[in-house]
């Protein structure tokens, strides 16, 4: 997956738009109930928030289109964050990713 941090929008490898991430209550992951060791639900918003971590970029886009409201968690690795960081400084453009919202 490919996050933009600036538009907060997430693509696939192949550049297909999956949804643009918008959460206004920034709950963290371990913060939300558990449900099942892929999922967890917002007690702020009463809906299930999907962990990416293992599924394919075909999956989530699939998942979005059945219901576009789908709530993500999309995790950035080590050298993600540091590109993040980068990216805040100017330096960089974008970057893969993995996030939550």
């Amino acid at each position: 997956m490919k996050f933009d941090p600036v538009t907060k929008r997430v693509y696939t490898e192949r550049d297909e738009f999956i949804k643009t991430m918008h959460c206004p209550y920034k709950v963290r992951w371990g913060n939300l109930q558990e449900t099942s060791s892929t999922s967890r639900k917002c007690a702020q918003c009463d809906h299930l928030v999907i962990d990416t971590e293992f599924l394919s970029d075909a999956e989530v886009l699939r998942l979005v289109n059945a219901n576009p409201a789908t709530c993500l968690k999309i995790d950035l690795d080590p050298a993600q964050r540091k590109a993040a960081d980068r990216w805040h400084s100017g330096t960089e453009i974008g970057f893969h990713a993995k996030i939550y919202a």
